[in-house]
C-alpha cells in the first residue's frame, strides 16, 4: 500500500506535543514500580470508564510482568478518576508465589452491558512463557466478576478485542513463547475467535494467511465499508506493517499486503475516530528515533501520514498503549478518544500517562 497524504487535522491532541508529556495518570516513580502492559479500557455505560494499569517490581530495570493489575474508575466521561482498586483476581494468582502472574490488555462492553476482561495468563516475570490466556465477565461495572475461563485452548496472546454488530472478535498470537515472544516455529499463527453469545463462550473463527516468523502484536478495526482489517508487526522492519482485511467478519482473508509508517511503529493500536483512522505505538526499537510514542491518521485505515510524536523518549522502553472511545455523561458533546500509555521515567520503570484527542 503507498503511503499517501492522509493528515488528519481536525482533532485537537491534549495535552499537545512535545515537550509536553501527556497527561500523568499513575505516578508510579514515588513509589519505585513499574507499569508497562496492561492497559485495558472500557466504557461499560455512557461517560463510565475503568482504565487498568500493572503494578510491578524492578525486575529487569522495571520491564516486566512481575505483579498484579490495579484499575481506576471514571463516572465523569474521565475527568476525574477515583482512588485505585485492585483486581482481586490478578493480585491472588501473583501472591501464590509460583511465578504466575496475570496481565489485563483489552476489555470491551458486550451488547448486553456486560464487561468481559482479557487476562494474559504469564508463566515468568518477563510476561513469557504463556499459558493458555482467560477472561473475567462482570455485569455489574466491574465491582464484582465472575470466575475466570480460558479463552480458546492455545496458548498465547491476545492482542486486540473488539465489538461489531453483536460480535466480540478476538486476535490471539497462538504462541507459548517458551523459545520466544514472537512468532518463530511453523506452528505459530494468528487466530480470530468470536463471541456471539456476550462473551459466554469463545469459538475459532479462522487462521489468518499471515507469515509469522518475526512477526508479534497486533491490532484490527473495521473500515468503512464494513470489512476487518488487521495489522501485525515486523521484527525485522520496523516501517511496514503486515495487514489483511475481509468482507466476511473474518471467515476469509485477502492477501497479505504492507502499510508504510514512516516514523516506524511497534505494538500498534488502532481506532477508528471522527471521519478516519488513528494508529498509535512505540517508533520501534531501532535507529535514533526509537521508543517514541507515535501517532498516525488515515482517512481510510489503509493509507497513513506521516505521523507525529506525542511523547519523546527520556530513558528505556515504554509506549506499550490503548484507547477507548468515550462519551461524554450528559452526551451535549461529540465522544472523545482517550489514549493510555506506558512511559519510562528511569532505565525501563514506566509511568502510565494519558492523552485526549477531541
Amino acid at each position: 500500500m503507498d503511503c499517501k497524504d492522509a493528515d488528519m487535522d481536525s482533532f485537537v491532541v491534549e495535552p499537545p506535543d512535545p515537550p509536553n508529556q501527556g497527561i500523568m495518570f499513575v505516578n508510579h516513580a514515588r513509589t519505585g514500580r513499574s507499569g508497562h502492559l496492561g492497559h485495558a479500557l472500557v466504557e461499560y455505560l455512557p461517560g463510565k470508564i475503568l482504565a487498568f494499569y500493572a503494578n510491578c517490581s524492578d525486575f529487569h530495570g522495571g520491564h516486566n510482568g512481575d505483579g498484579w493489575m490495579d484499575y481506576r474508575r471514571s463516572e465523569d466521561g474521565g475527568r476525574t478518576w477515583g482512588e485505585p482498586s485492585v483486581l482481586e483476581y490478578s493480585k491472588e494468582i501473583y501472591e501464590k508465589g509460583v511465578g504466575h502472574s496475570v496481565m489485563c490488555e483489552k476489555a470491551v462492553r458486550a451488547d448486553d452491558g456486560a464487561i468481559i476482561l482479557f487476562n494474559l495468563e504469564c508463566k515468568g516475570k518477563g510476561w513469557q512463557p504463556l499459558a493458555v490466556p482467560t477472561y473475567l465477565r462482570s455485569t455489574d461495572g466491574g465491582f464484582t466478576w465472575e470466575p475466570a475461563k480460558p479463552m480458546g485452548d492455545q496458548p498465547g496472546r491476545i492482542w486486540d478485542v473488539m465489538v461489531h454488530r453483536g460480535c466480540i472478535f478476538v486476535l490471539e498470537l497462538c504462541n507459548d513463547s517458551e523459545i520466544k515472544w514472537h512468532g518463530n516455529l511453523p506452528e505459530h499463527h494468528y487466530g480470530l475467535y468470536v463471541s456471539l453469545d456476550n462473551g459466554r463462550t469463545f469459538s475459532r473463527r479462522s487462521v489468518l494467511p499471515l507469515a509469522i516468523e518475526g512477526r508479534g502484536y497486533g491490532t484490527m478495526a473495521i473500515l468503512s465499508d464494513g470489512s476487518l482489517i488487521v495489522y501485525v508487526y515486523n521484527i525485522e522492519d520496523e516501517k511496514n506493517l503486515d495487514c489483511v482485511t475481509s468482507q466476511d467478519g473474518g471467515c476469509t482473508w485477502s492477501a497479505v499486503q504492507t502499510a508504510f509508517m514512516a516514523k516506524q511503529i511497534r505494538n500498534p493500536q488502532m481506532a477508528a475516530f471522527k471521519d478516519g483512522f488513528v494508529l498509535h505505538g512505540r517508533s520501534g526499537n531501532k535507529g535514533v528515533d526509537k521508543s517514541n510514542f507515535v501517532l498516525y491518521t488515515s482517512r481510510d485505515g489503509v493509507s497513513w501520514d506521516a505521523g507525529r510524536y506525542l511523547c519523546k523518549a527520556e530513558a528505556g522502553w515504554g509506549a506499550y498503549s490503548n484507547n477507548l472511545l468515550v462519551s461524554d455523561p450528559d452526551m451535549a458533546t461529540p465522544k472523545r478518544l482517550l489514549i493510555q500509555a506506558s512511559h519510562a521515567y528511569d532505565e525501563h520503570m514506566t509511568n502510565v500517562l494519558h492523552w485526549w484527542l477531541t
